[in-house]
């Protein structure tokens, strides 16, 4: 017998038991409870659970502090509301928050610190069809959710998931003193036309299907049990990565399929300070820049250090990966397969966890694989992307009587 368990849209945008607070400027008065005539009233006159409905138009109002858990949405599906305004959230444990179809043009959404907040009851902010100019969600215990969003500048968060989105600069950062590994950050057929920089250990990441121009990898978590992925990305002519290697405690990383067009470059250092370099803290900040080096034929690559313990793998990326490899008393298990060097047709991972959506060998880049960007953006949409999966954990093997877990992250828009 086998036991499945079912997955939840856990990002939904239907909350139940509140109340619809519409807002449209053309109404010559609100009545104060149902009825308003700017966001920021009926923002403030709302309780937790409330969806704000809100006719598309311009509304030039100040700063709008978000401290409640609401929808805020159009009252028309696929239109567009132009806010000309910051947006601050004051967050809580257990907050969650939606906003859906709000351009801000140059002005940003940012988040307070909480109080009280925990990692198993965070605040949800999801981000959804959204633009603006800095998605800022920097602080500990959020979960930032951003999914088919743009920023013209950068993105920073420390939980969640960035989807099918678009930034110049994206920032994972660190929390204090958590490493767990019950979850995983997803970072998923997205454009980051800059520096994509990963600084977190407390969760595994998965980094697919982007397009990417610089891959900056200094804290990880590393749970051997579990592996950071990178996988099936584009990276531009030109493009740079780096994966810290002094001091680090262990690897666990794969980075299979992915496409580099033209010139790989990869510094051996970067001149920033160790502690948020590496992972030894006690260092005193702007003791040990490093010079900045390059690879090549003649350089070999200064990640992986044969001396951590773990294992790294470059798999199928069409290019080697020129760096030392481990001696027999050396703890690093290294795996290096460069793949077909010809063709991006069934040159990426052969394994079938690997296998593109239509079950046949991955494509290298973008659109191979399972997280390909077909799947986020297909030609028909018979439910308009209202309701939609970006990622699913379940066996790729099954045998007798093995119970069946399966886990999926998902977002409804309305």
């Amino acid at each position: 017998m086998k036991k499945i368990i079912a997955f939840l849209f856990y990002l939904s945008a239907t909350q139940l038991f509140g109340i619809d607070r519409l807002v449209d400027p053309a109404l010559s008065s609100g009545n104060g409870t149902t009825m308003f005539t700017t966001i920021t009233s009926a923002v403030s006159a709302s309780a937790n659970g409330d969806r704000i409905v809100i006719k598309p138009g311009t509304y030039n109002e100040p700063t709008l502090t978000l401290n409640k858990s609401l929808i805020l949405l159009s009252q028309t599906a696929g239109t567009t509301i132009n806010y000309n305004g910051n947006m601050t959230i004051a967050g809580f444990p257990g907050m969650k928050l939606s906003i859906l179809g709000f351009n801000l043009g140059i002005y940003s959404i940012s988040s307070n610190a909480i109080t009280g907040g925990v990692a198993n009851n965070r605040a949800q902010i999801n981000i959804i069809d959204c633009k603006m100019t800095n998605l800022s969600i920097d602080q500990n215990y959020y979960e930032l959710n951003c999914l088919r969003s743009s920023m013209t500048a950068t993105t920073t968060f420390k939980f969640g998931n960035f989807v099918v989105s678009k930034t110049n600069d994206l920032y994972v950062l660190d929390e204090p003193n958590l490493n767990l590994n019950n979850n995983k950050i997803s970072i998923i057929a997205d454009t980051i036309l800059n520096i994509l920089e990963y600084r977190n250990d407390d969760y595994s990441t998965i980094i697919a299907n982007n397009l990417i121009n610089k891959l900056y990898i200094y804290l990880w978590n590393l749970n051997l049990s579990q592996k950071n992925l990178v996988a099936n990305n584009d990276f531009i002519n030109n493009s740079y990565l780096l994966v810290a290697a002094r001091n680090a405690p262990g690897y666990n990383f794969e980075f299979s399929s992915n496409l580099f067009n033209g010139v790989l470059n990869i510094p051996q250092g970067l001149p920033i300070t160790c502690p948020q370099l590496n992972y030894n803290s006690g260092i005193t900040a702007g003791s040990c820049g490093w010079p900045l080096t390059w690879y090549s034929s003649s350089n070999a690559s200064v990640f992986p250090d044969p001396n951590i313990s773990g294992f790294f793998k470059w798999t199928y990326n069409g290019i080697d990966l020129l760096c030392s490899v481990p001696t027999g008393s050396q703890p690093l298990v290294l795996t290096r397969i460069i793949g077909d060097t010809t063709t991006i047709v069934n040159a990426g991972n052969p394994n079938h966890e690997y296998y593109d959506i239509n079950l046949t060998i991955n494509d290298r880049g973008r659109t191979g694989g399972p997280y390909s960007i077909l799947n986020y953006n297909p030609t028909f949409n018979p439910s308009n992307g209202k309701a939609f999966i970006f990622d699913i954990e379940m066996p790729t093997d099954l045998f007798p009587n093995q119970p069946v877990d399966i886990k999926a992250k998902g977002y409804h828009r309305n």
